[in-house]
């Protein structure tokens, strides 16, 4: 997966678990601490806390290949990979 890829599926994420934490009031990184030691067992939103959990747990993970990406690839070579391609693709629009 590329890093320009991984930045947008994260930042889709981003959007609909900040859905959850203004409806709740707390950040995810918050609710899912409170989730997994099991203390919003008495609460009757089970169905929005799997959603909520699930996404979080997907963003966790898009997160760590992020951080591997970065780690293996210098940042200011994504940014030029990035711009390059974005300068290509307005140029095929362009013709």
């Amino acid at each position: 997966m590329k890093l320009a890829e991984l930045i947008h599926d994260m930042s889709k994420l981003n959007l609909e678990l900040s859905d959850f934490e203004q409806k709740f009031g707390v950040k995810s990184p918050e609710f899912y601490q409170a989730i997994t030691k099991g203390e919003l067992e008495e609460f009757d939103y089970r169905l929005e806390f799997i959603e909520w959990l699930s996404l979080y747990k997907i963003w966790l993970s898009l997160n760590e290949k992020y951080q591997q990406l970065v780690t293996r690839q210098p940042i200011a070579i994504s940014i030029k990979t990035t711009v390059m391609s974005q300068h290509e693709q307005s140029t095929r629009i362009a013709v």
